[in-house]
């Protein structure tokens, strides 16, 4: 199938734009569903990686422990506590929010993945499935398995190779085919790896991202992603364009970082990244 590259040029064209009579609403409304006690910071790097792209209000839905984390390191943001019953709470919050990520660092108790399941099937906005999400989505498949045109899922080689109940080594020798099939199956897929791969259902042609290397390839990195996707589905982009320009803001963020070397990079840097990247974009 036809392979794309897309190029910096079109991920200019999709930057939101900012009126100077704009308020913090007018950037998006972005919840995220995720944490846990193995876990706690996902979510939180998730959180910086969506205010670094420029969301105008990021919330976090997670139990207590990780809240109070987060309200220390990153005061932003605003907190949703709950034990659990995530999914009512989410639901009932719906109306305040452009947009959902829902996986960074979940973890895989039983509560959770019925929690992500019920999401998938009744959140009414867009919605990012990431981590331990996708997990639940493959456990859960031949129940919940509902197209989402909405929908964006950020899987690696071995988390597609759950979804498509095949091997991570049979993803990796047939990327295009593995992204298209999911695409088909769920909604956008953004495959990670070398070349990260955008598909959706419909597409004749699939999109190829080359920004970015092995420098982004520490802990974290990939909650940063979910963020600054994540970002751009609550600031409207429709799932695909949110996919290319989040990934490709997320890459060229690590390249700039590149330039000290590919070893000791963290993820709150890739995301604390973002800003200047953007700057220079609109410039």
């Amino acid at each position: 199938m036809p392979l794309r590259h897309f190029s910096l040029i079109e991920a200019v064209a999709l930057l939101p734009g900012r009126p100077v009579d704009m308020h913090k609403g007018d950037r998006g409304r972005l919840l995220i569903a995720g944490g846990s006690a193995r876990y706690p910071g996902a979510p939180v790097l998730a959180a910086r990686g969506a205010l670094r792209s420029g969301s105008g209000i990021v919330s976090l839905l997670s139990s207590p422990w990780v809240c109070a984390a987060c309200a220390a390191r990153l005061p932003e943001v605003v907190c949703l506590s709950a034990n659990e019953g995530w999914a009512e709470v989410a639901l009932a919050e719906a109306p305040s929010f452009s947009a959902a990520v829902v996986g960074p660092g979940l973890g895989r108790v039983a509560w959770v993945m019925d929690m992500v399941r019920q999401l998938w099937m009744q959140w009414p906005k867009p919605l990012l499935i990431d981590g331990d999400g996708l997990f639940a989505l493959s456990e859960h498949e031949a129940e919940s398995c509902l197209f989402r045109a909405d929908a964006v899922l950020t899987p690696h080689e071995g988390e597609a190779a759950r979804l498509l109940g095949t091997t991570a080594e049979a993803v990796r020798s047939d990327r295009l085919g593995a992204a298209q099939c999911l695409a088909d199956r769920w909604g956008c897929v953004l495959l990670k790896g070398s070349p990260t791969i955008v598909a959706r259902r419909g597409q004749k042609t699939l999109f190829c991202l080359d920004f970015g290397g092995p420098e982004l390839s520490v802990p974290g990195s990939g909650d940063v992603l979910s963020g600054c996707i994540g970002a751009f589905l609550g600031a409207g982009l429709e799932a695909r364009d949110a996919a290319l320009l989040g990934a490709s803001l997320h890459g060229m963020a690590g390249s700039r970082l590149r330039v000290g070397g590919v070893d000791g990079i963290l993820a709150s840097e890739i995301a604390d990244t973002l800003r200047s990247v953007i700057k220079e974009m609109r410039s």
